[in-house]
């Protein structure tokens, strides 16, 4: 791949290998992406952390600022290289967070709150 060359990814709902979701939406190069923890036993979808973000899209990488919103209990940011391996399949490389270096991967173009209620 020459460095004009950019890699797509696609809009929807992904999860990460904690299956965390997160909502991503892309416009051309930009990432719109709203993230939050997965509903558990103890403690509701989005309770203890909801991030919002944006980014670019430059070659195979998604470089995304982001922040925790006063919807749930942490308030951190940061910044974030997630590389993508194909439209369907990231992994976090770098960032300033707690991502770790997870493995993120496209659900479904859409999933709404509502339906996370058994979850």
């Amino acid at each position: 791949m020459n460095q004009t060359e950019r890699k797509n990814i696609r809009s929807g709902l992904w999860t990460s290998n904690q299956e965390n979701p997160f909502w991503i939406q892309v416009q051309e190069n930009q990432v719109f992406w709203l993230g939050m923890n997965k509903r558990g036993q103890n403690i509701s979808l989005g309770e203890k952390w909801c991030r919002i973000g944006h980014g670019r899209i430059k070659g195979s990488n998604l470089y995304l600022t982001w922040t925790d919103i006063p919807v749930g209990h942490n308030q951190m940011d940061g910044f974030i290289v997630i590389e993508i391996i194909d439209e369907t399949t990231m992994r976090v490389s770098w960032n300033l967070g707690d991502f770790r270096k997870s493995v993120w991967k496209w659900v479904t173009d859409k999933k709404h709150f509502k339906d996370f209620q058994g979850s």
